[in-house]
């Protein structure tokens, strides 16, 4: 069986690659956790000095969940990605998102969590979960404002609308885009550059500064239950279901608000 999170290393740089390159390198349940388990793990070890994360191939960076897996897999997927997107969040090193195609749902917020993203010119980013009947939780919608600002956020948001990497650079999505056959060159050059050329002490404690700086949420503990009780009542709506139903069946969803 095709491992569908694959870890490479090189010096004290570690790349983990979602490997699952004929779906666009989505993710499934069992794929989620073991991302955030991989993560772990580095952690853990304490051999590496910085995380690159990629998609398997030139094709994709992550297309998000895979929901080939129908609804009885949908909430354990979910599951995963929670572990996983706290597995990251939580990661210590530095971490580069090298992007070549779409970044997808939960590609996008994995690569917005990660410290810098790099991508090619072929890169593509949407936040898509309207289109889905679906809405983010507050805390992935929050990461997204603080990176690129209301005014974009807002935009891609309520819109699910693809954006090219020209325009993720504008919106400060990316910190720079290059021709895809320069991405691996330029992305490492910059993991080995602060691998080998600065104290790691220094770097964590520098990421770990600028975390605590801004990670400080305008959402208190009430405001974000009231907010996560939402985000669950629209994700368990009869839109919901139309959403990921047309998803799979490969048609237009029909919703009616409810």
């Amino acid at each position: 069986m095709e491992q569908e999170i694959i870890k490479q290393e090189n010096r004290y740089v570690s790349t983990l690659f979602f490997n699952s390159p004929k779906k666009r390198n989505s993710l499934n349940a069992d794929a989620l956790f073991k991302f955030g388990d991989t993560i772990r793990e580095i952690e853990k070890e304490n051999k590496s000095r910085v995380l690159i994360l990629r998609g398997a191939g030139e094709e994709a960076f992550s297309a998000g969940v895979d929901l080939s897996g129908g609804a009885k897999e949908f909430e354990r997927t979910i599951k995963g990605l929670e572990y996983s997107i706290e597995s990251l969040v939580n990661f210590p090193l530095p971490v580069i998102a090298m992007i070549y195609g779409p970044a997808l749902g939960a590609g996008l917020d994995f690569s917005v969590i990660a410290d810098i993203r790099i991508a090619s010119t072929c890169a593509r980013f949407a936040a898509p979960l309207v289109k889905l009947g679906r809405t983010y939780y507050y805390t992935a919608i929050e990461r997204l404002a603080r990176l690129i600002g209301i005014a974009a956020a807002k935009e891609m948001l309520l819109t699910g609308r693809l954006i090219d990497a020209k325009r993720g650079l504008e919106m400060g999505l990316v910190n720079q885009v290059t021709e895809p056959d320069e991405l691996e060159h330029v992305t490492m050059q910059m993991a080995h550059e602060i691998a080998e050329e600065a104290s790691p002490m220094a770097v964590q404690v520098t990421k770990y500064t600028i975390k605590k700086i801004f990670e400080q949420s305008l959402i208190d503990s009430t405001l974000g239950s009231h907010l996560h009780a939402l985000v669950e009542k629209i994700n368990k709506s009869s839109d919901a279901s139309e959403g990921i139903s047309a998803k799979l069946e490969k048609r237009k969803p029909v919703f009616t608000g409810k």
